[in-house]
């Protein structure tokens, strides 16, 4: 079987496009948010015990989970503060104050600050 120039081109950019692509986040019925003190939004699924909290992942790693979740560390509450990890990556954390002030760390340093908002329903 002889192939074109036209076919090998083809071929190829089939190829390329499925190897690179990347699947859009999963949907998330958010019911809290993050303002960011870049700018961005970021919304969030509060769990009704207040254990979890849920994110979409916008990763573009390869083989990264559709969603963040990062369960509360009963053990280390701190005055008005609590304290956040995601299983699969430990050293990332989330610490959330009843200002609604967030802070992101990982591998202990800050990564993002920002404000939680609860929309009113």
């Amino acid at each position: 079987m002889i192939m074109t120039k036209c076919d090998i081109w083809a071929l190829t950019s089939a190829l390329l496009m499925t190897g690179c692509s990347v699947s859009e986040p999963v949907h998330l019925s958010a019911n809290g948010m993050v303002k960011w003190s870049d700018g961005q939004t970021e919304g969030m699924h509060i769990s009704q015990t207040g254990s979890s909290l849920t994110f979409a992942n916008y990763s573009n790693e390869v083989g990264a989970p559709p969603l963040v979740i990062f369960a509360r560390i009963d053990s280390a509450r701190n005055d008005d503060c609590e304290y956040f990890y995601v299983e699969t990556a430990v050293k990332k954390r989330l610490k959330v104050c009843e200002t609604g002030e967030v802070t992101l760390f990982n591998r202990g340093k800050v990564v993002k600050v920002g404000h939680m908002v609860k929309p009113r329903y």
